[in-house]
């Protein structure tokens, strides 16, 4: 790989997401008549009406792809559902069946823990989709079904836009085989067309970016960080936390807002500063009372809400708006400004963010 290339390539993936994740939706989704398609799938011998178990997998930003995309999936297509690490499931007998289907999200398609999962799986005879950048990895040739992120090549070894491009995938997987279960997908096709002009609208504006830095470096005199989301947005305060981690070499941790009670809330002080997804507005009660209990504990508190929040926002320490939208577009609202957020934090305390120490990644164009 040519080094030179590098240079604010983490910037650059960042900012190019939106017109990938308009051109993946123009791949996959006919608007004018309200149908979604996924030829690979159509073409293959996988019977989605006998599948009554979804097993996710992967590892590092693919295992918080694969939360999300058995969250999403389940919510919308009504399939049990569960995400797995992928060296936990090659070490453990788990329980599958001839209706299991397994969908591996790695994306060199090189992750030595995902190729030996999915060699046993296919020892197994289980049904494999594999969501990858790369067609002609070692996990492609073991899939029976690739599935392209469509991303492009991504030289910053923290990982932006195949995240962000597999979640979107996974997103467009539940909602066609919700579809395949007659499902209406009406809503949901509403709802993902403006992603893309809501994404590219927020980021051209230059308050918000600057929004984002200035909290990058209020929190970059601090050592820990608490990244908290529930629901779809959990899978988004893990990755968060890891991008944090692996830019700005701070220790940072996700957690479900509820769990935070359950123990961890004895680490909360003055030198914890806490980042909450608060812009879920179905559970807005439940969000206006984490954040009074993690106040109460004198922790600092950072939120991302909608537009126009004004109670949560007047007990913050700093506050992050995004502007109102549909439950299935805030994880990638979040998902934005926590990759900017860790990116200018990592400037902020001196570091590459493009050549995190210790990783390396393994890119196959």
């Amino acid at each position: 790989m040519n080094k030179s290339k590098k240079s604010s390539s983490m910037k650059k993936d960042i900012f190019d997401q939106p017109e990938l994740i308009n051109s993946s939706l123009k791949n996959r989704i006919i608007f004018s008549n309200f149908s979604i398609k996924f030829p690979e799938i159509e073409n293959s011998d996988l019977d989605i009406s006998s599948i009554d178990r979804i097993i996710f997998s992967g590892m590092g930003t693919s295992y918080n792809a694969a939360l999300y995309g058995a969250n999403i999936m389940e919510k919308i297509a009504k399939i049990p559902c569960k995400a797995v690490y992928a060296s936990e499931m090659y070490h453990n007998d788990y329980s599958f069946s001839d209706k299991t289907l397994l969908i591996s999200i790695s994306q060199s398609g090189e992750s030595s823990d995902v190729i030996q999962m999915m060699q046993e799986a296919k020892l197994r005879n289980i049904f494999q989709i594999l969501v990858s950048e790369s067609k002609y990895s070692k996990a492609s040739k073991i899939s029976d079904i690739f599935l392209p992120i469509n991303s492009g090549p991504e030289y910053s070894i923290a990982a932006t836009k195949t995240f962000s491009l597999s979640i979107l995938l996974l997103l467009q997987l539940s909602i066609y085989f919700g579809n395949k279960r007659s499902i209406s997908i009406s809503k949901y096709l509403n709802d993902i067309r403006k992603i893309p002009s809501l994404l590219s609208g927020y980021l051209k504006d230059k308050k918000n970016i600057n929004s984002i830095n200035n909290i990058a470096k209020y929190l970059s005199i601090y050592s820990n960080i608490i990244c908290l989301g529930r629901d779809t947005l959990f899978p988004i305060a893990l990755e968060g936390a890891l991008k944090i981690k692996e830019t700005a070499y701070l220790h940072a941790e996700g957690y479900n807002p509820e769990e935070l009670r359950h123990g961890t809330f004895a680490l909360l002080c003055k030198s914890m500063p806490v980042l909450i997804c608060a812009n879920d507005s179905l559970q807005n009660e439940k969000n206006l009372s984490i954040v009074r209990d993690i106040i109460s504990c004198e922790s600092p508190v950072i939120t991302i809400l909608p537009e126009g929040e004004k109670y949560i926002s007047k007990l913050a320490d700093k506050v992050i708006f995004i502007p109102k939208s549909s439950e299935i577009s805030l994880p990638f609202f979040n998902l934005f400004i926590l990759q900017l957020l860790s990116y200018n934090l990592s400037k902020a305390v001196g570091n590459n963010p493009d050549q995190p120490r210790n990783l390396s990644k393994i890119v196959k164009l």
